[in-house]
């Protein structure tokens, strides 16, 4: 059996695609000991520049028996996920990770919290705020968390993200609007626990593990996964904000509503193959804050420790994906 990993190559230094590139190696070495070879095939902004029967041709000339799809966009460009994910469907060659309705629902944070809401999903409030719109502070209940529309990977998380007084909202919206033209989403901030919950397969959904944060460990004006506390190993917080897999047991009935409303949260948006579903709490109540497809599944992902949790090797886990294709 042969798959092919598709994967982007671009001339920039952000941590996040270095580490695209590392879990691509780490892929490569999982499936041979699973006697399936993998070789990698890179996507560069050039390839969109070619007809779409072109990029299917140089596909099916490597004869995969599937494609472990990598591809998340470029820095610059990350609706080229959505695009390839389209070309793929097209092929007709089985792949790995989610389609592209899905990947359009999850990309843009705005769609995919009206699909939530609309499914009786409890999300938190909040605003869409687009270049030439005009603020209104009394929309939105302090403090207040800012991210990117459009972003992923936690692009855009950065020290200004959580905001306290009207002042402070207005200048950290008027910057991030020039750096993220897409529209941000401004939000109440949710200040009790969060996790993270894995998935893999179709619904009803194999739960692999739930993650708790303790942010505690960190200086208490950023108490959320910031891009650097996430990607950068010499950040001070990336050592800190490790997610813990909880037991099984531990949380009893919270637990079980965490996972009913991921389950439900990703049905309602149409995951499949492989996704990880963020929460946090206030006040009790469980709210989704972002629903990830196609997440980090390096060796020490969190994604890959809720796998282990759950009694897979990074080689089995990295095989039952590929198996769900064919």
């Amino acid at each position: 059996m042969k798959a092919l990993i598709t994967i982007a190559r671009e001339n920039n230094a952000r941590e996040d695609n270095a580490d695209a590139l590392r879990c691509a190696g780490s892929i490569v070495e999982a499936l041979a000991k699973k006697s399936i070879s993998g070789e990698l095939l890179f996507v560069e902004p050039g390839d969109f520049l070619r007809k779409e029967k072109e990029i299917i041709k140089q596909l099916k000339k490597k004869n995969p028996d599937c494609i472990f799809n990598l591809f998340e966009g470029f820095s610059n460009d990350a609706r080229k996920e959505i695009v390839f994910a389209r070309i793929l469907e097209n092929s007709g060659i089985p792949f790995t990770g989610n389609n592209s309705k899905t990947l359009r629902r999850c990309l843009n944070k705005n769609d995919c919290k009206n699909l939530l809401a609309k499914a009786g999903i409890p999300v938190p409030e909040g605003i869409c705020l687009k270049p030439g719109e005009e603020l209104n502070a009394q929309k939105v209940a302090l403090p207040a968390f800012i991210k990117p529309c459009c972003e992923d990977a936690s692009v855009g998380i950065d020290k200004d993200a959580l905001v306290f007084t009207k002042e402070d909202l207005s200048r950290a919206v008027s910057i991030k609007l020039k750096n993220y033209p897409a529209g941000l989403i401004v939000e109440e901030f949710l200040p009790d626990k969060e996790f993270n919950v894995s998935f893999i397969g179709r619904p009803p959904y194999e739960m692999l593990g739930v993650s708790s944060m303790d942010f505690s460990r960190v200086n208490a004006s950023k108490p959320f996964m910031s891009y650097e506390a996430k990607w950068l190993k010499q950040s001070t917080d990336f050592n800190k904000l490790i997610p813990d897999v909880i037991d099984r047991d531990k949380y009893g009935e919270l637990e079980k509503e965490i996972v009913d409303l991921c389950r439900k949260a990703a049905q309602a948006i149409g995951c499949e193959s492989y996704f990880r579903v963020d929460l946090r709490q206030k006040d009790d109540k469980v709210f989704i804050i972002d629903i990830n497809p196609n997440p980090d599944i390096n060796t020490d992902s969190g994604f890959a420790h809720q796998a282990y949790s759950a009694g897979y090797s990074y080689e089995e886990i990295i095989h039952k994906i590929v198996c769900l294709t064919v």
